[in-house]
This record gives structure tokens, sequence and C-alpha cells, in this order.
């Protein structure tokens, strides 16, 4: 099949091709040659499953003959002769392993890290050892490295470094990348006593890793071996590749590897061939790219060599840049690109490490039913199995919230194996708006019951529901360390019980679909595993499903769109499409900044000849450039994230840069029909997402209900709220909407202000004298029952205890005062005032009346905030004046017909602060008077319920603003007054 050479035989495949269909032609005219059976002896080896799938269809798209083996690198434990090396350890088991011995350190010296970093460590240290293992690194390099300016680091470092040792003894079962290290040089000794006479060919690899590279260098040199290199960049002048060395800097150019790996065979890279003879077709689209990338300084260059290159409008011509002002808009004009694609009749492949970039460029194209065939997936946490897994770990970590429960039971996997999901829906629905009303914020086994029992004669097949799901999930949060495999296998069973529902049999649908069965996979094994876990306790439990969720991912091959494509920079080193779109080209995304190393830096790594962290960015660069040069390509990156602006990709911004800088060959104006390319696809992605028609916006309201509809009773609490938002009383009295309340309840200021209440009336009903040298402990008694019984909220708790010790003196201090004095005759006391003329009721609830010892009444108004200035009781905040009214019209029944002396504000804020009402500037009669034109007025059926009409502030928000569609309109409006009559 190959001719005979005196040294390594390496093919080069140009950038601009296909690459795997180079290689298919190539193969087929070398095939040629051969008998039938001799083509079934050639091995091919490629380094991706997508590549080895795609070559098989080219080979049967074409005329029949007998398949060359097309493998994988990754098989070559497989061979006869090599299968007996023992297999490697599970990668989760290895994990779980070192998980445990760094545990145990930080366990015996806290000091080096928290122990919530532990499996964070532990993977770490597992790629680590890994990339020891496959570039053939033994613990002694590590251990004998020159750390003189680093020592204190260093020492921390080693202590976590000498745990995994042990892995790197011969009796040791080897991880991934060690056992492939193995193999290939069990192949290599094998190959040098009887090296095959059937041709081998390793393709499409770059030769990054240790054990890959010294595969294809064995590969190169037998009698039929040969290596084909992909996009290798022909247009660099020799005096680029001498300057690829990574003392200088050079391994982060996107051709170092090839310069590494023709070192290593000793032959000059000018030297390779052209495999089958393929020619770049847009040489001058390649020449330009490739001067872009010289290695630094590359100025000089530009200047040197930018007047060569061919023509860049031709160049050019297919190139679009799109910069878009947000990730959104970039999403949106990728997908209309992708949706012109398919119009089109041609191919688009989206390549980008930013899987949330991809996660919304699919959301955008689902208004026009497109799904595009992603050849990553979505990582299986995001899944509906995925995320109902994670809703069930996190029940042995926190105790049952009334959230929590109603996030698992209106999951669609919730009930999924019996027929009655409706009344399943019914019960969940009913069950929220008990707790929405009602609580509590941590629901019981008990107060599930009493619900069920108390719904029990309309639902009567409640109390049996209730009682799945309280024995499905109630009681299962604690702080114990248990055995991992007693974890897994509660939270296995936790999730089929609570999936297959009250009534029915096996798992549900927890396993069903291909998420399912990823799941029950990915599940599967951590249970095999988990003896390798030792003990956990249920945070680090959660910690460990969702990093073992998030390895796993769920594709579905027959959904996609076949000319709608999504493929990682890996994939799209060799294959083409009719349209590339490079997104999320900025620096940090691609490339992507380097992961932090805690072990060690830069120059240890050097020393210890394992990979720099350029290795990765050179990686990257290599994929951009190769995409860069597809026939029609688009650049796209975001002006600016959700947090700061943006910084472009070193790759568009040198290619810019080049082309800013070559006015002599229209450089600039080719750059401004790149953006004016990508602008109009941009204009054309907002013209899309904007509504169909212009919408108007809702006028300020202000509805005018007839009489008869309006309300005739209100409480004098409510009497500030008619008069600063009317809408708000026209919302819940008139069109009888109340606003409902949060699922998730928190520690909020009317809890508060409601628990100090309950506080200081059982202080005053219990009668405790506030002059007795107990008294402050005795209130605190009282405020640490109450406390308990109403904030579940231990750290809430704790900090509204010491807000109650923080007034408890000056409360005491002034209560002595008023005891002095006065009397108390009731709190919570109740009262109702008539006024027969217009038809109404005024009601409320005095925090506390007493009486003075000359019979006059006293009328307290508890305030945890602050107190409303004098003014304001004037105008707006009528509550007190209105009671003082009401205790001298006989409205509060067994105080009876008595003079108000005074009405006081108890300020318990911050600033511990009484604020008397203005008696004294106004008569009973007067106040009454006042308010009875008040209500009349607001009896006229012409009077609207305006919304907002004088909110004290501005960021005051209504529970009715959304139903005003406030936000359409402001404060500046004026109301539009609507007859309903």
């Amino acid at each position: 099949m190959f001719s005979p050479t005196e040294g390594p035989r390496v093919f080069a495949a140009p950038l601009g091709v296909d690459f795997t269909t180079a290689l298919h032609d190539g193969l087929r005219k070398r095939f040629e040659a051969l008998a039938p059976e001799d083509v079934a002896k050639v091995e091919i080896f490629v380094n991706t499953r997508r590549m080895q799938r795609r070559l098989i269809e080219l080979f049967h798209s074409g005329d029949a003959l007998l398949l060359p083996k097309i493998r994988l690198v990754t098989d070559l434990g497989s061979d006869v002769g090599l299968n007996d090396i023992p297999p490697a350890v599970a990668p989760l088991k290895r994990r779980l392993e070192v998980a445990q011995l760094v545990k145990g350190l930080l366990a015996a010296d806290p000091t080096l890290a928290a122990q919530t970093a532990a499996f964070d460590l532990a993977d770490s240290l597992v790629a680590l050892m890994g990339e020891m293992q496959g570039e053939g690194v033994p613990p002694d390099a590590i251990a004998g490295l020159d750390v003189t300016d680093q020592s204190g680091h260093w020492q921390r470092a080693l202590s976590f470094i000498q745990l995994v040792q042990r892995y790197f003894d011969n009796d040791t079962q080897l991880d991934v990348e060690g056992r492939q290290r193995r193999v290939v040089e069990a192949q290599i000794e094998r190959w040098a006593g009887s090296p095959p006479q059937y041709p081998i060919i390793v393709a499409g690899s770059t030769g990054s890793r240790g054990a890959t590279s010294m595969f294809m260098q064995s590969v190169a040199k037998l009698p039929q071996g040969a290596v084909v290199l992909p996009g290798v960049d022909l247009d660099l002048p020799d005096a680029v590749w001498d300057k690829l060395d990574p003392l200088d800097g050079g391994e982060d150019h996107p051709q170092y590897r090839f310069k590494a790996f023709c070192d290593a065979l000793d032959i000059p890279v000018n030297s390779l061939k052209i495999w089958h003879g393929t020619m770049n077709e847009r040489a001058d689209r390649t020449a330009l790219i490739s001067l872009s990338l010289r290695p630094a300084p590359v100025t000089d260059q530009w200047i040197k060599d930018g007047p060569a290159l061919g023509d860049l409008l031709a160049a050019t011509q297919d190139m679009t840049l799109i910069e878009a002002p947000t990730p959104r808009a970039e999403a949106d004009a990728i997908a209309v690109q992708l949706r012109q694609a398919v119009e089109d009749g041609e191919t688009a492949a989206l390549i980008t490490p930013d899987r949330v970039l991809t996660r919304q460029v699919t959301a955008a194209l689902d208004r026009w039913d497109i799904v595009p065939d992603d050849s990553a997936g979505l990582p299986l946490q995001l899944t509906a199995s995925g995320r109902f897994l994670r809703h069930v770990a996190e029940l042995f970590c926190e105790p049952l919230s009334a959230e929590s429960l109603l996030v698992l039971l209106r999951h669609p996997l919730s009930n999924s194996g019996s027929s009655d999901r409706g009344q399943h829906n019914l019960h969940t629905n009913s069950l929220e708006m008990e707790l929405r009303r009602n609580g509590p914020p941590f629901p019981t086994h008990e107060s599930l019951t009493q619900w069920a029992i108390a719904t029990a004669d309309r639902h009567p097949d409640r109390p049996a529901w209730v009682a799945w799901v309280c024995d499905a999930i109630m009681g299962l949060n604690g702080a114990d360390q248990r055995p991992l495999g007693r974890i897994v296998d509660q939270h296995w069973r936790v999730a089929e019980n609570l999936s297959a529902g009250p009534r029915a049999e096996g798992s549900g649908e927890v396993w069903l679909k291909p998420a399912g069965r990823e799941a029950l996979r990915v599940m599967s094994e951590l249970r095999t595993h988990a003896d390798a876990g030792g003990e956990m306790t249920p945070r680090e439990y959660r910690q460990l499903v969702n990093s073992v969720l998030s390895g796993g991912e769920v594709r579905d091959r027959d959904k996609g769109h076949p000319q709608v494509l999504i493929w990682g920079t890996l994939e799209a080193r060799v294959q083409a499409a009719d349209i590339v779109i490079l997104a999320g080209l900025n620096e940090g995304t691609w490339p992507e900044a380097p992961t932090p190393d805690p072990w060690l830096n830069r120059p240890l790594r050097m020393q210890a000849n394992l990979l720099l962290p350029e290795r990765r960015i050179g990686l990257s660069a290599h994929d951009y450039q190769q995409a860069v040069c597809a026939k029609k390509v688009v650049l796209s990156r975001a002006i600016r994230s959700d947090e700061a602006e943006t910084v472009p990709s070193r790759w568009v911004n040198r290619l810019t840069n080049l082309l800013g800088g070559l006015t002599a060959k229209d450089g600039p104006e080719c750059l401004k029909r790149m953006r004016a390319r990508g602008d109009a696809f941009l204009a054309l992605a907002e013209a899309i997402a904007a509504p169909e028609q212009t919408i108007d916006p809702a006028p300020r309201p202000s509805p005018a209900p007839p009489a008869a509809a309006r309300p005739n009773q209100l409480s004098v609490t409510q009497i500030k709220t008619l008069i600063r938002d009317p809408y708000a009383i026209y919302a819940r009295k008139i069109l009888k909407l109340n606003s409902l309340d949060p699922l998730s309840q928190s520690a909020d200021a009317p809890l508060r202000g409601v628990i100090v209440h309950e506080i200081l009336e059982r202080f005053i009903k219990d009668a405790v004298d506030p002059s007795d040298i107990n008294a402050t402990e005795q209130f605190m008694q009282i405020a640490d029952e109450v406390l308990l019984k109403h904030c579940p909220w231990p750290a809430a708790r704790s900090m509204w205890r010491a807000r109650v010790a923080y007034f408890v003196p000056h409360f005491l201090a002034e209560e002595q005062k008023r005891q002095a004095s006065s009397t108390n005759v009731d709190t919570e006391m109740w009262g109702e005032l008539n006024f027969p003329k217009i038809g109404f009721s005024l009601t409320g609830t005095a925090d506390r009346i007493d009486l003075s010892d000359d019979g006059e009444a006293l009328i307290y108004d508890y305030k945890t905030g602050n107190p409303p200035t004098q003014k304001q009781q004037k105008e707006f905040d009528k509550q007190l004046l209105l009671e003082a009214a009401m205790v001298e019209k006989g409205a509060f029944k067994p105080l009876g017909v008595t003079r108000t002396k005074a009405a006081v504000y108890i300020g318990l804020g911050s600033g511990l602060k009484d604020q008397d009402a203005p008696l004294k500037d106004t008569s009973t009669e007067e106040i009454l008077t006042r308010f009875e034109s008040l209500i009349a007025k607001w009896m006229d059926p012409s009077k609207g319920y305006t919304s907002r009409r004088a909110n004290e502030t501005l960021t005051f928000e209504g529970d009715y603003d959304h139903l005003a569609r406030y936000g359409e309109w402001d404060e500046t409006n004026d109301p539009v007054v609507e007859d309903l009559a």
C-alpha cells in the first residue's frame, strides 16, 4: 500500500480541507492496488467515535469493498496478546478511594484545607495522578523537584501528593491513563520483535498526550505504517517552525504539537508529504489566518509578510464577524443563521466550548421547531431524571421545607407509575394552597395528616396519599455519617417509591427513556463502587451525587435536525459543514482560562515533564485554525457578558488588528464587510424577536365601580391603604382577590412584628411586674417560647432574640412608669363603630388599652419599625386617631364610653422612640366628621380607586402592582377613571 521509505512515514492534511473525506479518498485511491482480502487487513486508528462512524459511512456510500478495521486508539487493550494486562480501575472507584485518603489527611491536619474541599481536592489529585501515569512521570520525579523558592506551599502540596504514591506500585491496579500507556508500551515491544507487514494508519490525532504520541511514533516507523496529521499549516516559514519551542512559550501555537511530534521522529516538518495530493482550495484564507497566528513577536512579521498575502477580498468574502451586544443577542443571531442554512439546504455547524451559549441557541431555535443535533447532548444533571435524583438527595441534607416538598411532588416523575396522576396533581395543588395560607414552613407528618383528615370528607383518598408522601420522604435529613452503600440504597429506594406512586409497584418512569437509562447506569456504578467511599455525611453525599450526575450525558441521536449541528471543539477537527459558526470567541471562553492547579505551578510542571497550561490553549488554537478555514465561516462573540465588558479572543483580536493594518491590501474594507454581514444577522434576529405589533402600554388604572359594590366596612389599618393605594382596596374588597402568600416562607418583618406583639401581649396578660429584679429573665423566657413557636429558622431566631433583648431594658423602664399611673384593661381588644348615615362600619383591634387613675383611656400600639410622625398620622396613618374616636363612642364594648387621654405608638425599633398621636390638635368629633366625609367621597360612583395614589416611597411594592400593570406606567401618568357601573 505504501512505497518503502528510509524514515518514518508521516503525511499532512492541510488546513481548509474536510479531513475525514480527504482521508477516505486517499484510502480509496491506495486500496486500488490491494487485493480485497488485503484491504480487510488494514487497520485505521482514529481519535473519536464520531470520526469512526463518519469514515464508515463514507465507505458505505462508495463502491463495494471489504472494509478495513476502523478502531479507536483506546481499543488497543482488547488486542490478543495485550488483553493479559489487568483492566484499569473504574474512575469512580479511584475517586472515592482518594477522597477517603484526603478526608483522613484533613482530619489529621485541619489547617491544610476545609473538609468540604475533600472531593474537589481528590478529583484534582486523581487528574494529576492520571496525567503522571499517562506521561510516564514516576513519583520520584515529583519528589525530587527543585522547590528552593516555594518550600512553604510545596510542603503542603507534597503531603497530598504522597497520598497517591501507593497507586504507582507495580502490584496496584492502574488508572485508565496508566493502563493505556502500559498497553502502548507492550504493543511497541511486541512490534519491535515482529513488526506487522500489513498497513496500520493513525489519523486525526495531534499527539498531544504522551502515550498517544508514543503509539503514533511507533506506527510511523512500521514497514507499512503511516500517520496522517490533521490541519497542518503549510504556510509557516521554516524560521517560524524553529521558534515553536516550549522554553520560548511556543506551546500555545496551534502547530506546536506537530513540531514536537516531528522532532521526536527527527524529521523536518516541511518534509511532510500531502495526503492523497489534496490541495487547499482556500489558500488565501489559510495564509491570512496563518500570519495572524504567528508566535510573538508578530508585528514585524505582519509588516514584512502582510503585503505578500493574496487577495484579501476573496479570502474574506465568505467570512462574517458578529459582535453582539449581549450573549442573548449573539444566540439569537446564530439561531437565525442556522435557520437560514436549513432554508438554503446547507448544513451548518455551531462550534463552541460554551455550553450555556449552545443551550441559548437551542432555545432560540425552538421558535421554528428545530432541534439541533448536539454531539454533547444534555448533561444528565439537567434532565428530568437527573434533577429528580438531585432533589431526592437534598432531602438527606436539609429539613423538609414546603418548597422542597412541592418541588418533588410537582416533578413529572413523581407518581409516574400509577394511572391517577390527575388525582396526584389535585392533591398537590390543594396542599400548596394549604401551605401558602397556613404553613407550616417545615411540614411534618403530623401537620400533613391533620390536613388530610380535615379534608377527607371531600377527598376520601387524601389520607392514603398523604401517608404515601410521608412514608416516602419524611424524616430523611440528618448529620450523622453513614456508609456510602447505605446512603446510595436509601437514595435509590426513596427515588423509586416516589416515582412509583402510592398504589403502584416497580419504579415508575425514573429509569426509563434515554435520561433514565443513563441515570440508572450512573447510579448503578455508584452503588457498585460504594464500598470504596467509606462513610459520608449527607452533605458530602449530595456533593458526590451532583458531581457524578454532571459527568453523564444524554443524547437522542434520532431527534436532532440533520442540517443543524452542534459540535465540540475536538469533534470539529475531523468534520466539515457548509457553514461553520465559531461562537463564544472571548478570552476565558475560547480559549478557556487555564484550570487552577493546586499542586504544581508552571516551572515545576516543566521540570517534571508534565503538560504545561499552554498545551490546552495550543489545542484550542488548532481547533480554531482548522475551523476558521472552512468554506463559509462565522466568527461570533458578545461584547458584554451579564456582568462586565468582555475581552475578545486573542485570535479574533489578532485577525482584526492584522486586517486593520493592511490598508494597501484593502484589509480595513474586508473587516468592514465582515462586520456588516454580522450586523445584518443581528438586525434580522432583533426584528424576528420583536413583537409582531406594537402593544400600547396600559394606562394607570382607576376603576370606578357602582356604590352598591363598594365596601361598607374597613378596619382602621386599611384606611391608610385606602388613602395611599386605593386600588389595593378595590382588588381585595371588591374583586375579592387576596394576595397569594409565598410558598417559601421567610423570616420577614411582618412575622417579626407578629412575634413581638405576642411576646408583649403575654407579658402584660401574665401580669409580670416590670420592677421585679427577675423581670428581664421572665420577659426573655416568654420571648424564647414565642420565638420557638413561630420562628423555625435558628439563625433568624438568634438574631431576633438579640433585638428583643436590646429593647427590653427600655421597655421595662417605660412600663414601670405606665403601670404606676394606669391599669391595663385588655390587649388585642376588638371594636366596631357604625355610621348609619353613610351605611358604613369601622372596625379595629387595639394592641393594648389601659385606664389611667382618673378613668381615662390610654391606647398603645407597638411598632417594631419607625412609628409614623404626627404629620403622617394627620394625613395618612389615622389608626390611633380613629381608635381614640372609637373609644369615646363606646366602640370597644368592655371599655364602655370613655374619654381618651392619650394614644401612643411604642417604638421598639432601633431608635426606641415613642410617638404620640396628635389628639391635642383635633377633637374627636372633628376626627369622625372628617372620616365620615372621606368615606362618603369613596361611596361616590364617579370616584376611581387609583393605583399607587400617594405611596410614601416609589420603591414600595404593592400586592396588586402586577394586576395594575405597574411598570407600563409610573406615578407621573394621570389615572384613567373607568366607569364600571
